[in-house]
């Protein structure tokens, strides 16, 4: 049974976190590299993944090169711009000398609130929060252990 679609609330947009993550081996055993970076729309994510594989198409073996530009100019893409639109995660992957290449795409909600609504911040860095001891004027705090 399909989950019930959620409408959004006016403050509330729908953005797309993308991801390429490239493996050291095809058995994705240790990552090389790593890019991420939200787009406003599932045609931008969907571009964003197109421009990336066609920069790599003329180095692909033959038969990752078919199943790449398959997906690029087919498809593929129309499917994935689909699957955003129905607030689903999609993605695609191929092998590039010796090595694997996955992009995906996961929608998330950005909630715009006004400025004055924020709560505030804590600091980030431990010497921040904690305030620096200001000597006192009548010396060191002495007590008389007995």
């Amino acid at each position: 049974m399909p989950s019930p679609a959620i409408t959004p609330m006016p403050h509330v947009s729908r953005a797309y976190w993308c991801e390429q993550v490239t493996y050291r081996s095809m058995d994705a055993d240790g990552i090389v590299n790593v890019s991420r970076r939200p787009v406003a729309s599932p045609a931008d994510a969907v571009r964003g993944i197109r421009t990336a594989v066609r920069a790599l198409d003329s180095t692909l073996a033959p038969m990752e090169r078919h199943r790449a530009l398959s997906w690029v100019d087919g498809a593929g893409c129309v499917g994935a711009i689909a699957t955003l639109h129905r607030g689903e995660p999609c993605g695609f992957s191929l092998s590039y000398r010796g090595r694997w290449i996955e992009w995906t795409v996961r929608p998330f909600f950005v909630f715009r609130v006004a400025r004055e609504s924020l709560l505030p911040l804590l600091p980030t860095s431990p010497c921040a929060a904690a305030p620096t001891p200001t000597p006192s004027p009548a010396g060191p705090d002495v007590r008389d252990p007995g």
